[in-house]
């Protein structure tokens, strides 16, 4: 009896450990300072920033309609409730400035100066200047959709997996807040291209493109997708195959959870892509 005693003593210690400290990380308030960023309003522009936001994973997550409501964490889940936001300016959605969103995408830092949530801004803050004011040319013109999504939590699992880093929740703790973005980055077939392409992979297959498991409940493992994985042995017509048809080489069927229906890659930025995931180790 005294032993069960100690023990639940024991847990309900580390659970008081867990849950401040996630809480202190979670409540955290970041100064950054914000780069300028000219925001166009162009039909060219906003093509370029449809373009932008499918291949950086906003349509992959907030829909086509960018209303949200995707579930990474449904009400079922012993971790918490974690929905994807609706980005318009309907019912339900958000309303920010331009500062706001260079705010959230170059720093994912909300406009009460925490960390944001679980959108990954770590993988694409970098890009450059003229694919931001690009992207937020699409994003603000986009028509206003009427959709309220669950209020966001974490259950006590959600505490101790974020506490123990198991859970990647808080994006601008991974990000260089004293970063300097270029002003614009050409597109070239190299590899170097590929790598700036290429933080999209790193949200679900991890910063060495070496996978590992789901992100989200009963997910299929996250496969390796670097010079070790599979792909790896693809040809090019195979590489750009698989992402514009679902179908790998070998006829197997890509999981819904890859997001390969939302891409738009051009068969140069394919190719880029696959060059630089062939060269990590």
């Amino acid at each position: 009896m005294i032993f069960v005693g100690s023990l639940l003593a024991i847990v309900i210690i580390l659970y008081a450990i867990a849950y401040f400290k996630t809480e202190g990380r979670i409540n955290k308030e970041y100064a950054v300072s914000l780069q300028p960023v000219v925001v166009p309003a162009d039909s060219v522009s906003y093509i370029a920033g449809k373009h932008i936001a499918e291949n950086r994973g906003c349509i992959g997550c907030h829909g086509a309609d960018l209303s949200g409501g995707r579930a990474f964490l449904d009400e079922q889940s012993p971790v918490g409730i974690l929905y994807s936001a609706n980005i318009t300016r309907g019912k339900g959605g958000i309303n920010f400035t331009d500062q706001d969103w260079v705010r959230v995408l170059r720093h994912g830092v909300s406009k009460q100066n925490h960390s944001i949530w679980f959108m990954p801004s770590n993988d694409i803050y970098h890009i450059s200047n003229l694919e931001m004011g690009r992207l937020l040319c699409f994003i603000k013109q986009h028509p206003p959709v009427d959709k309220v999504v669950p209020a966001k939590s974490l259950k006590p699992l959600g505490h101790i997996l974020v506490w123990l880093d198991k859970f990647p929740l808080l994006p601008a703790e991974k990000i260089d807040h004293q970063f300097i973005a270029k002003d614009n980055i050409q597109p070239t077939v190299t590899a170097e291209y590929g790598a700036y392409l290429a933080t999209v992979c790193k949200g679900c297959h991890g910063d060495n493109m070496k996978g590992g498991p789901s992100h989200e409940p009963k997910g299929p493992a996250i496969p390796d997708i670097s010079s070790t994985g599979e792909p790896a042995k693809w040809s090019t017509d195979g590489f750009i195959t698989a992402l514009r048809t679902g179908k790998t080489p070998a006829g197997k069927t890509l999981d819904d959870t890859m997001p390969w229906k939302f891409l738009t890659f051009t068969d140069n930025e394919m190719k880029a892509i696959q060059m630089y995931l062939q060269q990590v180790k």
